[in-house]
C-alpha cells in the first residue's frame, strides 16, 4: 500500500475498509516537489470517493514550488533560462502564495508592476511573461494540481511593432556604434558587436543562428545549418528531420568568419549564446547611434529589403530561408523615396494609358 512508481509516472494505493484504492498522482519521475501536497490532496479525494461525500482540495502547494517542477518539466526548452528569469521576477512582485490562491488581483498587480519603474518592460515583453503564466497554469491544471487559469480571460496588448528596415544612414550610426564598442570594449560581447551587426546585416541570419553557428556547419562559403538548431524546431519533425537550412554566404561574410579568432567549433567567442546577452549593448548602440527603436532583429528586416530590392521575392524567399512566401514579403520594407519613385513610375504609365483616350 502506499506510493509507487510505474513508467517514470506516480501512482497512490490506498486500503481503506478492505476495499483497495488506485489513483495517479499525475506527477513524473523529477517533480518530487510535488509529492507531499499531493498525496494530500489524492487522500482526501480517495476518502471522499470512498464514502461519498462531495470532495474540495484544501490546500495547494505554493507557486515557488510548482515553478521547480514546471522548470523540471520544461528542461529541454532553449529558452528556459529567460523563463527561470521571468519566473523569479514574478515571485518577487507577486510573492508566494498558494497556486490555487492566485487570482485576478496578483495579475493585475504583476501587470501594473511590469508596465511602471525605471525597469518596465514593453508591452510584448509583457505578453510574454503573461504566455509563460498561462503555460504554467495550464500544466498544474493537467495534473489536477489546481482546477481554474486565473489568465483565462486576460487580454494580451497589441504587441508593439518594431519590425522595420533601417535606412542607410541609420546602417552607418549602428556600424559606427559597433566601431566604437570594438575600440572601447566593455566585455567580450561589446568587443563582438561590431562583427556580429556586420555578419548579420550581410546574411540576414536570426541573431540565435549566428551566436549558436558553428564551423562545422560551413563547406564552400555555404552554411548548412540544421533545422532543429534554428528558430522552430517544429521544422525538424517528421520527414524534415536532419535536414539543414542553406545560407549561401559573401565575402564580406566570409572575411569576417576567417578573422575570428575562436578555438572552439562556435565562430564567434563568445561565452554567453543566448539571445539576452545582447540586451546591454543594444542599449549601448541605441544610445550612441541615436536610434531608439533600434533592435538586432532590424538587421535581418534590413538585409530582407535590400535582397528583394535586387533580386526577386523567391530569391529572397531562399536566402532568408522561409518557407512560406508571405513571410517574406513581411520582412520588405520599400523605403520612401523607392516608394516616391515607384509610385511616379506608375503615374507615368498611367498618364501613357490615359493619353491614349
Amino acid at each position: 500500500m502506499g506510493l509507487y512508481l510505474r513508467s517514470s509516472r506516480y501512482y497512490y494505493r490506498k486500503q481503506i475498509d478492505g476495499k483497495i484504492h488506485y489513483q495517479a498522482l499525475k506527477l513524473r519521475r523529477g517533480q518530487e516537489s510535488l509529492l507531499s501536497g499531493r498525496l494530500k490532496q489524492v487522500e482526501e479525494e480517495i476518502l471522499a470517493r470512498h464514502f461519498g461525500l462531495a470532495y474540495s482540495p484544501s490546500r495547494s502547494v505554493l507557486f515557488s514550488e510548482y515553478i521547480e517542477a514546471y522548470l523540471r518539466t520544461k528542461a529541454h526548452k532553449k529558452s528556459i533560462d529567460r523563463d527561470q528569469q521571468r519566473l523569479i521576477k514574478i515571485v518577487e512582485i507577486i510573492g508566494d502564495p498558494p497556486l490555487s490562491a492566485i487570482g485576478k488581483s496578483h495579475i493585475e498587480k504583476l501587470e501594473a508592476r511590469l508596465l511602471s519603474g525605471d525597469n518596465r518592460v514593453s508591452t510584448t515583453t509583457l505578453n510574454r511573461y503573461m504566455q509563460l503564466l498561462r503555460h504554467l497554469f495550464n500544466l498544474a491544471i493537467e495534473e489536477r494540481v489546481i482546477t481554474e487559469n486565473p489568465l483565462r480571460h486576460y487580454e494580451p496588448y497589441i504587441e508593439e511593432q518594431t519590425g522595420r528596415a533601417l535606412g542607410g544612414e541609420e546602417i552607418t550610426a549602428v556600424l559606427k556604434a559597433g566601431e566604437t564598442m570594438r575600440d572601447k570594449p566593455a566585455g567580450p560581447i561589446h568587443a563582438a558587436m561590431f562583427d556580429l551587426i556586420l555578419f548579420g546585416l550581410n546574411t540576414g541570419m536570426r541573431l540565435s543562428e549566428i551566436l549558436n553557428l558553428r564551423k562545422s556547419y560551413i563547406k564552400d562559403g555555404v552554411i548548412s545549418y540544421p533545422l532543429s538548431e534554428t528558430k522552430s524546431p517544429r521544422r525538424a519533425s517528421g520527414a524534415r528531420r536532419g535536414e539543414a537550412k542553406t545560407i549561401v554566404l559573401n565575402e564580406a561574410a566570409q572575411e569576417i568568419i576567417k578573422s575570428q579568432r575562436s578555438t572552439s567549433d562556435y565562430v564567434f567567442d563568445l561565452h554567453r549564446r543566448d539571445s539576452n546577452c545582447v540586451v546591454r549593448p543594444v542599449r549601448v548602440i541605441r544610445k550612441l547611434s541615436g536610434i531608439k527603436d533600434f533592435t538586432f532583429h532590424q538587421l535581418r528586416h534590413t538585409a530582407s529589403t535590400i535582397i528583394a530590392s535586387q533580386s526577386s521575392l523567391a530569391t529572397a524567399k531562399a536566402v532568408l530561408g522561409h518557407r512560406d512566401l508571405r513571410t517574406t514579403l513581411k520582412y520588405t520594407h520599400p523605403e520612401i523615396a523607392e516608394q516616391r519613385r515607384t509610385v511616379q513610375k506608375l503615374g507615368k504609365r498611367i498618364s501613357a494609358i490615359a493619353d491614349k483616350l
